[in-house]
């Protein structure tokens, strides 16, 4: 806990962008932006095989165990991943676009936000259990926390009349290579967007303040890109 987290050693440059930035699939066009206002750019977009179960699983896990405690399955009709980065870092954000199968949105989104938040929840008690046996650690990163922040917060709320949920870690290095996850909801579409905003060597960010301010970014930007009318942007 509490250290740098390793990374993939891939970094972008702006003519490298620009000489061969992906396309998404048509069928994806008007939910995955190429790029963002703040210079982040789609570099990487892969398709969901065709061969691919409907279906994906998602774990409840509790601290006591390694062992899933509860398994249910999220519908996926087809999808995509699509990687964002900025020129001359690392990958920023991994994110799954999902669209759910016909009459099964609704259950998907239930399923998956209580994961979100029954996984930020397990990660909160695992922080909290471990600095208040380590008084060292609590100090150090009681001063690395951002300011007025909890260790790990979960948080769901709407930008622009678009639902989101998302769990955050308030530090650099407190857990994983994910320092935040973000669901965004598109009925619309039957759509449920998935963000994993990873940590790395080569970042944009030095500190836990300019990457939230990066985070938050990233949510609009990515709302205010799916909002956008037919023919748009």
């Amino acid at each position: 806990m509490f250290k740098t987290i390793a990374c993939t050693l891939i970094l972008f440059s702006s003519a490298a962008l620009a000489a061969g930035q992906p396309a998404p699939p048509a069928a994806f066009a008007r939910l995955v932006p190429t790029a963002l206002p703040n210079g982040l750019q789609l570099v990487e977009v892969r398709k969901r095989c065709e061969d691919c179960a409907p279906w994906r699983l998602v774990d409840f896990r509790s601290n006591a165990s390694p062992a899933p405690i509860r398994q249910e399955r999220v519908s996926v009709h087809e999808g995509v991943t699509a990687m964002y980065a900025f020129p001359g870092t690392q990958y920023f954000a991994n994110t799954k676009v999902e669209q759910s199968i016909l009459g099964r949105y609704d259950q998907d989104k239930a399923i998956v936000t209580e994961t979100l938040a029954h996984e930020c929840a397990r990660m909160s008690e695992h922080v909290t259990e471990y600095v208040g046996q380590h008084p060292e650690v609590r100090e150090k990163l009681d001063r690395a926390v951002a300011t007025g922040k909890v260790y790990v917060e979960f948080e769901q709320g709407k930008y622009r009349g678009v639902e989101y949920a998302s769990c955050t870690q308030n530090a650099l290095g407190l857990m994983g290579a994910t320092i935040s996850q973000l669901q965004v909801y598109v009925p619309a579409s039957d759509v449920i967007v998935t963000a994993y905003l990873l940590a790395q060597k080569q970042a944009k960010f030095r500190t836990i303040e300019e990457f939230l301010q990066l985070r938050r970014a990233f949510l609009e930007g990515y709302i205010d890109f799916i909002l956008l009318p037919a023919g748009g942007g």
